[in-house]
């Protein structure tokens, strides 16, 4: 009763409309089975049809994931992945980084864009890194935000990956797959901090860190290549758990 309470609690003062996403959360019911089946399906599907070889995907150093994370933001993958593997050559620690020339990071990540201001995030990140936690990335989501450039979903990246912790990951796509498949139509400004999706999300992630990995790549490739805008339900692998697709409405949901 505690997390309805606290729900309750934003609806109320968010809006009225937003009383039909409580009264969906309540009416799930998911039991185990449903959960379990859930994952597997999920966790099978990456491994067959998953990104698997995006080169950050192979890696789980915390320096490792954090530069990831860092030219990841607001940029495509494709453009990351020409730099990612030059850049842990250049800067394979963030002792290195921390000591380093703006101009030179700079001129590394230009193809990426946001450069200057990327450019300057990351050194200054680093420098915190080293002086603060003695060149350790801190596994405590408050400490990662206050580090430049480190956001929600940045924070839960590297709790996910690097900590080993069993984190959603959560932004407009994943957040989607979830809406259509549970039947909950999250809010629309920052729908990814919606406390009723992120409390559904945190229940579906396994406890085991390299399954909860997988899930949450799983839930994130199923939503760009499955789960788009016309979604491809004849390939999907969970559309029996799906409530879009048993309902059958118009061809998009949001």
């Amino acid at each position: 009763m505690g997390i309805y309470a606290c729900n309750i609690f934003y609806v109320i003062h968010r809006d009225n409309i937003y009383v039909n996403v409580l009264i969906e959360t309540r009416s799930l019911n998911l039991s185990r089975e449903e959960i379990e089946d859930f994952r597997r399906k999920i966790i099978y599907w990456y491994r067959v049809h998953g990104d698997r070889d995006l080169p950050w995907r192979k890696r789980r150093g915390e320096w490792e994931v954090f530069v990831a994370v860092a030219l990841l933001r607001s940029t495509r993958r494709e453009l990351v992945a020409r730099v990612y593997g030059e850049f842990l050559e250049n800067y394979s620690d963030p002792r290195r980084l921390a000591s380093s020339k703006l101009e030179d990071v700079r001129k590394l990540i230009k193809p990426l864009g946001l450069y200057n201001e990327r450019s300057r995030e990351l050194i200054d990140a680093a420098r915190i890194i080293v002086s603060v936690y003695n060149g350790r990335i801190p596994c405590d989501r408050e400490k990662l935000l206050e580090l430049p450039g480190v956001g929600d979903y940045a924070a839960s990246v590297i709790l996910l990956r690097a900590c080993g912790k069993p984190e959603p990951l959560l932004d407009r796509n994943t957040v989607k797959v979830y809406g259509r498949v549970f039947g909950v139509k999250p809010i629309k400004f920052n729908p990814y901090r919606d406390p009723v999706i992120r409390d559904l999300a945190v229940k579906l992630v396994p406890m085991d860190p390299e399954e909860a990995y997988e899930f949450n790549l799983g839930i994130m490739d199923l939503a760009s290549k499955v789960c788009v805008d016309i979604p491809r339900c004849n390939i999907c692998p969970i559309k029996e758990h799906c409530k879009w697709f048993k309902r059958k409405p118009p061809e998009t949901l949001f």
